[in-house]
């Protein structure tokens, strides 16, 4: 009788987290590139959104950006699910001058994603 209400708990358990996990509308994308190798940078933006690029440099871009510093992976948090987004890095010096953007990348956010704690069985 333990047994099987020790097994009934823990499906029960189970199936609340994977109710109030699924119930996130948000996703995230981490993106990462390579380092510009000029001695006066100064950061990087990511321009992103949930249509293509109209033009070549910031001018003609994205609805959204993000200034990552200089670091050179960046995690975007609170996107949509079940949605494309298209993305474009810029470099930028310490005067300020920004370049064009980097080639662009898609990626559609996941509608849903286990917790890595619900994956020990692909170990």
């Amino acid at each position: 009788m333990k047994k099987v209400l020790i097994v009934a708990i823990v499906i029960v358990a189970a199936g609340w987290g994977l109710y109030f996990f699924s119930k996130s509308d948000t996703g995230s994308v981490t993106l990462s590139w390579n380092a510009n190798s000029e001695e006066n940078i100064g950061g990087y933006k990511i321009y992103y959104g949930e249509e293509q690029r109209t033009g070549k440099c910031p001018k003609g871009g994205y609805a959204n950006v993000v200034d990552a510093g200089k670091e050179t992976k960046y995690e975007i948090k609170n996107l949509k699910r079940d949605v494309t987004y298209y993305f474009s890095t810029t470099s930028y010096n310490t005067e300020g001058k920004e370049s064009c953007f980097s080639e662009e990348v898609s990626k559609k956010v996941g509608i849903f994603k286990l917790p890595s704690w619900m994956t020990f069985w692909k170990k």
